[in-house]
C-alpha cells in the first residue's frame, strides 16, 4: 500500500535531511512499487511538477487505490464455478404423473345406446 509507503518515505526523508523536491520525487519514485512506478512514468497527460512532491504523493495514492479496486473486481469475476450441491430426491418426483387413458374403445364408455359387441352376440344367441 502506497499510504504505507509515504510513512516510512517521510521518516526517511527527514532522516536523510534532503529539501531538494527534485530529489525528493526522484527518491520517492524509486522505492514505489513498481506497477505504480512505471504508471506515474508512463504518465504523458496529467503528470505533476518533478518539483512538487506534495502532487506526486496524492497521484501515487489514488493510483494505489485504483489499483486495488481494479484487482478486488477482477478477482470476485475469477471465481471458479462451484455448483450448488444437488438434494437427492426420488426418481419418481420427475416421472410424470399417470393419467385415464383416452376413450378409444366401445367399452371404455358403457351405456344403454352403446352396447359392446359381445352384448349384442350374447343377446342374438337368446
Amino acid at each position: 500500500m502506497v499510504d504505507n509507503y509515504l510513512n516510512q518515505f517521510w521518516d526517511l526523508i527527514y532522516d536523510s535531511g534532503y529539501t531538494d523536491p527534485k530529489t525528493v520525487v526522484v527518491m520517492f519514485h524509486r522505492g514505489l512499487d513498481r506497477r505504480i512506478s512505471m504508471a506515474l512514468g508512463g504518465m504523458t497527460y496529467g503528470r505533476p511538477s518533478d518539483t512538487d512532491p506534495e502532487a506526486w504523493f496524492r497521484l501515487a495514492v489514488r493510483m494505489d487505490q485504483n489499483r486495488a479496486a481494479d484487482e478486488a473486481f477482477h478477482i470476485s469475476h475469477l471465481q471458479p464455478y462451484v455448483p450448488t450441491p444437488v438434494v437427492s430426491r426420488p426418481l419418481a418426483m420427475f416421472l410424470p404423473v399417470p393419467t385415464a387413458p383416452a376413450a378409444r374403445f366401445a367399452y371404455s364408455n358403457l351405456s344403454p345406446g352403446n352396447p359392446v359387441l359381445m352384448d349384442i352376440d350374447a343377446a342374438q344367441k337368446t
